[in-house]
This record gives C-alpha cells, sequence and structure tokens, in this order.
C-alpha cells in the first residue's frame, strides 16, 4: 500500500513543476519588458528624444531619421494586445503588444516567447531591431524567419 501510494503522489507531482497559463503569461511580461527596455535602438532614440513628452519638429524629423517612430519607448507604456499559450512539441507564448514610439505613434508588434529556451523574438520592423546574432541576416530575411516561426509555432 505505502509503494502504491508513493507511486501515486510521485505522479502526481510530476504534473505539478509544468507552470500554469497565468505564469506563463506573467513570465513573457518579464521578458518583453526587459528586452524592450535594454534594446539598443531604444537607447539611439532616447538620446535624440532626452526625455522629452513635447518634440520639436527638428527632434521629431531627427527621430524618424532613426527609425525610432519604429521603436517602442517604454515596457510600461506598452500592453499586451493579445496572447494565447500554445502547446505542441513546445509550449510557447504567442501574441502582440501596443504601445507608443519616440514620435508618439502607436505600434504594434508581434512577438514569440518560448518558456523552456527563454528565447524571446519580437516581429523585427527595422534594421535597428538585429540583435548582434543577426548582423549578417537583411530585414527581409528577418521578417521571413518571423513569419515562418508564427506560422509553426502559434497555431
Amino acid at each position: 500500500m505505502k509503494k502504491t501510494g508513493a507511486l501515486l503522489f510521485c505522479l502526481l507531482l510530476t504534473g505539478c513543476d509544468q507552470p500554469n497559463d497565468t505564469q506563463l503569461m506573467t513570465e513573457t511580461g518579464r521578458q518583453l519588458q526587459r528586452t524592450i527596455d535594454a534594446s539598443p535602438a531604444r537607447g539611439e532614440c532616447e538620446d535624440i528624444a532626452k526625455g522629452r513628452e513635447r518634440l520639436s519638429r527638428g527632434t521629431r524629423k531627427k527621430l524618424e531619421e532613426k527609425g525610432c517612430q519604429f521603436v517602442l519607448r517604454s515596457a510600461t507604456e506598452t500592453n499586451f494586445a493579445e496572447a494565447a499559450v500554445f502547446h505542441s512539441t513546445m509550449t510557447m507564448v504567442c501574441g502582440s503588444i501596443t504601445g507608443k514610439s519616440f514620435t508618439g505613434s502607436d505600434i504594434r508588434r508581434r512577438f514569440i516567447y518560448s518558456p523552456e529556451e527563454r528565447a524571446l523574438v519580437i516581429e523585427p520592423m527595422t534594421p535597428n531591431d538585429k540583435t548582434r546574432f543577426e548582423q549578417r541576416k537583411t530585414l527581409t530575411q528577418l521578417q521571413a524567419d518571423f513569419a515562418r516561426q508564427q506560422l509553426q509555432y502559434c497555431k
């Protein structure tokens, strides 16, 4: 009887180490916040905007020349537009976020997050979205990679 009880208890515990959907969304939000706030493109745009809410025409023009209309201003100003957890060969969180750019326009970006690999991919919109591992790829190649991953993992 003790062996059966211990075996049943072990089987019950094996399912408990998997995070639930709420925990996955919370973890995804944290990862998005880190990624957005640590973006090198965000740093460049912040240097131009200098934290100003109201921008002069000259400052706005400089920001647009650097592509800052496609860069999320802050993770605190960014929200989930939609998100869902997909369980296939790997657990993935897919969805989109909305936020403000440095020029004040609204931005909507899709993302894919793998909690098992702790890897987040935000849909690339500009060459500034390249990471140090993607420098040799063109923006078109990065966008095609994202679209392929979206089809593969988010259905």
